[in-house]
């Protein structure tokens, strides 16, 4: 069962790192037309809705089991960890998707208008909003893996036997 949570956890970091990655790159080659514009941002949209945000469930919920089943409840690393990541998912959520939502909706606004593509500031402010709380979850993102490679201060609640003696075995720590 670890295994295949492990699995699933390290496939929804991919997920969710990999797509925001795909979208930092797809809102940084600058559109040259309107129509181009609008389609980048409805990809962009569609997207964080179908890769990011269940990337970032799929993180949340096997993280929560693995770290629940490892180090129970009580323990201060687990606790970080899922902090960390409740931020990362909030952020997403207030900051994040909304502004992505808005950006698409103004561009494709912008583009049905026959305003010649011009977008104003709100569109701008989104996409504002959305780089400072994209950096953010980043940040977050890379304070979440720091703790969770460190894992200062933090036992198991099992330990291997003695080397060589039947090292796959757990046995309770006092």
């Amino acid at each position: 069962m670890n295994r295949t949570l492990k699995l699933i956890h390290f496939i929804a970091l991919a997920l969710f790192l990999g797509s925001i990655l795909a979208w930092v790159v797809l809102s940084e080659t600058s559109p040259t037309t309107p129509a181009l514009l609008a389609q980048t941002r409805q990809q962009i949209q569609t997207g964080t809705w179908a890769l990011t945000v269940p990337g970032l469930w799929l993180i949340l919920c096997s993280g929560l089991l693995l770290g629940y089943r490892r180090y129970g409840p009580r323990n201060r690393f687990f606790q970080l960890k899922l902090g960390l990541t409740l931020l990362i998912l909030l952020n997403a959520s207030l900051v994040v998707v909304p502004a992505v939502d808005q950006a698409n909706q103004l561009a494709q606004a912008a583009l049905l208008n026959g305003s010649g593509g011009a977008l104003g500031a709100d569109f701008h402010a989104a996409t504002l909003r959305e780089a400072i709380g994209g950096g953010l979850n980043i940040l977050l993102i890379l304070a979440t893996a720091a703790v969770g490679v460190w894992r200062s201060g933090s036992r198991g609640r099992f330990k291997a036997d003695a080397p060589g003696v039947n090292a796959g075995a757990a046995a309770e720590i006092r």
